[in-house]
């Protein structure tokens, strides 16, 4: 194998901007290497070799050599595999290699040398096959030891367990209790067929208190019978079972259930406080406000308590609630904020300068803790004073300079597994700069991805792209909606990768669903959109604009709800809204009782300020109008 070190020759090609001989040159092992790979597929083996010969200090040279170990792969001693392992060491084919040939060897049936050299792994696949493998060598105990872990899950495994599962249960391991574990996690992670599944394990004097727990987890309101509740320990996992699934939809009910219960039952003191807990939390979010103040509540239920607070205008209550928040999480932003706006509420002046000082943050608090004291946002962005110094410093790496050669060649799988196994190897510049330089080369959606990984939240530019800008602009103008809410928008729901699909069909840069769209179209006279259109950057801005002017109009100009509407449909904010009138708009957005919209909507009025700095466009963070639900 060849040294994998980069040429100082090639590092000037890739470091500086190509221009005259060296951007030549450069073009010219690009075209070499995808030769190369030509040739070696199409087995004109002496041009593959020549070419080669000629690419051994190009960065990608490693993936011909890569290709090249595959070959064969079944065969290859142990010895071998592990010299072409640390052949590859500074790049994620190495794992990806040895992973590889640890395959090739299960699929030979060479069980000892698999085992000897099998990789720890989180794929269950993997592990399972590892077992299977521990067991054709005869250790099978130790095969057998290992298998409860894989098999106590609440989730189905894949089929490469069954051998190794065959094998365990056959051997009489899957006791009663064994199973109920089994069946309790099941119905935790909701997987009926599973649980199913599980009650051939139960002989007849178990089998009906086992089928209780999956009866009261499709059928909640079996609770409401106590009668069907023994007072051991299946019974009682059954009945809290119940009241937590029957509380999603009756949180107050499910509570005064409990308040009943639980004497008549000899629960432990861990299941009391947090059964109280969990179903606190739901009967607050039915609008129900807890009392008195119990100190042993997480910090979850803490919070929704004192959302329902706020919302039914009880600050001295919400105070009191938050007071409670466990002392190593009153860092969080949240907590920062109403704690703040409480005190001013309760006459405490004082609290003012904490919420100046989450003012200064670049985050949804930190925006409206600037409203509330009318003072500008600040994005605190990073921006590199010498990007081109930068440049040549960390092209210097190898393992760098490859990732940005596969970008250039196209080849964007590989350059995202390149960096995502190389960010949690190198210092905290480097990984800045990496992200920086996806984003400078055009690779929007990657930089945003490779940003977040990096922990580089300041790199404003790299997380706040403004691609097709011109389409924005002028449906900005065409539908009077101000630039930096389209924009906004557009980066909560694709961050700009024109070709997103979700796994419920929306599509395009703003996501639209196929009915949605067609819908809009037909009410502003426009073409019929088919699934492929909606993929045209030019026609997803233009309906996806359309589609949100039709949600402020229903809507009253009002944007929250609006945004609230673009990600969980009108009818559902209408309903949400019912007797929500005259509340504090901030309050009310606490209570969505959607996390995912609730949090949609936090992030689309946070983004909404960052494009209206980064543009000098001014939004407010709420409107006069906004500041209250209507």
């Amino acid at each position: 194998m060849k040294s994998l070190a980069v040429s100082g020759f090639i590092l000037a090609l890739l470091f500086c901007t190509p221009n005259g001989n060296a951007q030549q040159d450069l073009i010219e092992l690009r075209e070499k290497y995808k030769q190369a790979k030509s040739a070696r597929d199409s087995g004109r083996t002496t041009e593959y070799r020549r070419l080669k010969d000629e690419l051994q200090d190009y960065p990608l040279y490693v993936y011909l050599e890569y290709h090249e170990a595959l070959v064969r792969l079944s065969s290859r001693t142990a010895e071998q595999a592990q010299e072409i392992r640390n052949s590859l060491s500074e790049s994620v084919l190495s794992d990806e290699f040895f992973r590889r040939w640890l395959d090739a060897q299960a699929k030979a049936g060479k069980w000892q040398t698999y085992t000897q050299y099998y990789l720890p792994s989180n794929d269950a696949a993997e592990e399972c096959r590892y077992l299977h493998a521990l067991h054709r060598i005869g250790q099978t105990d130790k095969a057998m030891s290992l298998v409860p872990a894989l098999w106590i899950i609440g989730v189905s495994q894949p089929k490469e367990c069954d051998p190794i599962f065959g094998t365990w249960i056959s051997n009489g391991n899957v006791t009663s209790e064994i199973a109920w574990q089994r069946l309790q996690l099941a119905v935790q992670e909701d997987s009926l067929v599973l649980a199913r599944y599980l009650m051939r394990f139960f002989p007849t004097a178990d089998r009906s208190r086992a089928q209780l727990l999956y009866d009261v987890h499709v059928r909640p309101g079996l609770v409401k019978n106590i009668r069907r509740f023994a007072d051991d320990d299946w019974g009682r996992t059954a009945l809290v079972h119940g009241l937590r699934e029957y509380a999603i939809d009756n949180g107050l009910e499910a509570l005064e259930l409990w308040n009943e219960y639980r004497s008549q039952f000899s629960f432990d003191t861990e299941t009391l406080l947090g059964t109280e807990n969990y179903l606190a939390f739901w009967a607050a979010r039915e609008g129900q406000l807890i009392r008195p103040i119990n100190q042993d509540f997480d910090a979850q239920t803490i919070e929704r308590i004192a959302d329902t607070a706020m919302a039914l205008e009880q600050w001295q209550w919400a105070h009191q609630w938050l007071e409670q928040y466990p002392d190593a999480e009153q860092t969080q932003y949240k907590w920062r904020f109403w704690s703040s706006i409480l005190k001013l509420k309760l006459g405490r002046e004082e609290a003012r300068s904490a919420l100046k000082a989450l003012a200064t943050e670049r985050t949804y608090y930190g925006f409206l803790a600037a409203d509330e004291l009318g003072l500008p946002i600040q994005l605190n962005g990073f921006s590199w004073p010498n990007p081109h110094a930068q440049r040549e410093k960390y092209l210097g790496d190898p393992r760098i300079a490859r990732i940005f050669e596969l970008y250039a060649l196209g080849d964007q799988t590989s350059a995202k597994k390149e960096w995502r196994w190389l960010l949690p190897q190198i210092d905290q510049d480097a990984k800045s700069w990496i992200a920086h330089e996806i984003a400078n080369i055009g690779w929007t959606y990657d930089a945003i991805q490779a940003a977040f990984s990096a922990d580089a939240l300041d790199l404003i530019d790299a997380r706040f792209p403004m691609l097709y800008l011109d389409a924005f602009k002028r449906n900005a103008h065409m539908t009077n909606v101000s630039l930096p809410v389209l924009l906004a928008i557009t980066r909560q729901e694709s961050a700009f990768n024109a070709n997103a699909v979700s796994p419920v069909g929306a599509r395009g840069l703003m996501q639209l669903m196929l009915p949605t769209a067609r819908r809009t179209a037909s009410n502003i006279r426009a073409p019929r959109p088919s699934p492929t259109a909606l993929l045209d950057p030019a026609t997803n801005i233009y309906l996806g604009s359309h589609h949100f002017v039709e949600l402020l109009d229903e809507f009253h100009d009002n944007r929250v709800l609006a945004f609230a509407a673009y990600n969980a449909g009108a009818h559902r904010v209408k309903e949400w809204i019912k007797n929500a009138s005259g509340m504090d708009t901030r309050v009310w957005i606490e209570t969505i009782p959607f996390a995912e919209t609730r949090n949609y909507v936090k992030s689309v009025i946070a983004f909404t300020q960052v494009y209206s700095q980064i543009l000098d466009i001014p939004v407010p963070v709420l409107a006069d109008h906004e500041r209250t639900i209507p």
